[in-house]
């Protein structure tokens, strides 16, 4: 493959990067001022909000409720028990590089 076609691809990864790494150090500092699970809920609750209005502004209908249900079940336990959990350390003075790398060797 040329380079110029590999461009994107380094780019999306370098997002990713960055994206996901910085992760943990905004939640180092989200903590300091807000209760650990109050900032996880909030956070996760905009990007729901967030991914919902994008959806819906691009023509996609809701699924029926037996499946947001199954999904809302993973969210909680994934989410709230999962990143609050994260949270929580974080907010015991965990560092965010420990945290991250604790998350990172979860399969």
């Amino acid at each position: 493959m040329r380079f110029r076609q590999l461009l994107p691809l380094f780019g999306a990864l370098f997002a990713l990067y960055i994206i996901w790494g910085s992760t943990y150090f905004v939640i180092r500092i989200g903590v300091e001022s807000w209760p650990p699970l109050m900032m996880a809920g909030v956070r996760f609750l905009a990007a729901g909000i967030l991914l919902l209005a994008f959806l819906l502004l691009r023509g996609h209908k809701l699924p029926p409720l037996r499946p947001l249900l199954n999904a809302a079940l993973i969210g909680l336990l994934l989410l709230a028990v999962g990143n609050g959990m994260v949270t929580v350390a974080e907010h015991q003075n965990v560092p965010s590089g420990i945290a991250a790398v604790v998350v990172a060797t979860v399969p």
